[in-house]
């Protein structure tokens, strides 16, 4: 509700040049007073305006500071710009069966000592009926990057110590297995830290498929990548020479 135009008036009987019962006397002189402007057309002119005055220029202060800060923090804080493939796929490498999650940097710098950690959530049933989730860490073949320039492609490989050894993607469904993804680097150029997370579904596993591949050689005889084709699928024919430059090659 507006104040009245009693306490307007009264309200400004505690300062010079402000005219009686002028709600935008009132306002403006509020707004001046909390942008500590002060023009010096009204001013207080009696011990209760200025206490009155006090505190708004407190508020101002503080709420100057406050917006500041939280302005600050929203578009300061750097953004990871990972692009995550869609899929996680299940296919043969080296000769055993391997689950891979390609990353790529989509930031115009160079990441350093990038760290990745690979999870799975199983959806479990107590002796009493009840279920549960239960975390697994999967060891990755390579945890721990110190260049990451454009690809990355995480490996775990489903051997006899894997949570997942033996997994299809039936029992991947009915498991409820989800595969959860954190990553963390450095960026030299902010001095920074950049961190983002990945979530994976039990449907998003593709068994049997594999990673295309997203790069070529230039006109200039240089590799070109191509992050729009990080999820690219194509059937598992087992393990085979790639020609050309891959991103494990990129990465070592």
């Amino acid at each position: 509700m507006l104040p009245s135009l009693h306490s307007i008036g009264w309200f400004l009987g505690r300062w010079r040049n402000a005219r009686p019962n002028s709600f935008a006397d009132a306002f403006f002189f509020s707004v001046e007073t909390v942008a500590t402007v002060g023009y010096g057309e009204m001013y207080p002119a009696t011990l209760y305006g200025h206490v009155v005055a006090a505190i708004e220029i407190m508020c101002g202060l503080a709420f100057t500071a406050i917006l500041t800060g939280l302005i600050f923090v929203r578009f300061s804080r750097p953004r990871a710009k990972l692009v995550f493939a869609a899929n996680p796929v299940v296919a043969i490498h080296q000769g055993k069966p391997t689950l891979m999650l390609r990353i790529g940097n989509g930031r115009a710098a160079v990441l350093t000592d990038g760290t990745a950690k690979l999870n799975v959530f199983f959806l479990d049933t107590t002796a009493e009926g009840r279920k549960f989730r239960r975390a697994q860490e999967l060891r990755l073949e390579r945890a721990h990057i110190p260049i990451f320039t454009i690809f990355w492609t995480l490996m775990h490989v489903l051997d006899e110590q894997s949570p997942l050894h033996g997994y299809g993607s039936a029992r991947v469904i009915e498991t409820d297995a989800r595969v959860f993804v954190t990553l963390e680097a450095r960026d030299p150029t902010l001095a920074t830290v950049v961190q983002d997370v990945r979530y994976y579904a039990p449907h998003d596993i593709r068994f049997g498929m594999r990673y295309a591949d997203t790069a070529s050689i230039g006109r200039d005889g240089k590799p070109v990548a191509d992050l729009r084709r990080i999820g690219a699928l194509e059937p598992d024919v087992g393990d085979r020479q790639e020609p050309g430059w891959t991103e494990r090659e990129e990465d070592e």
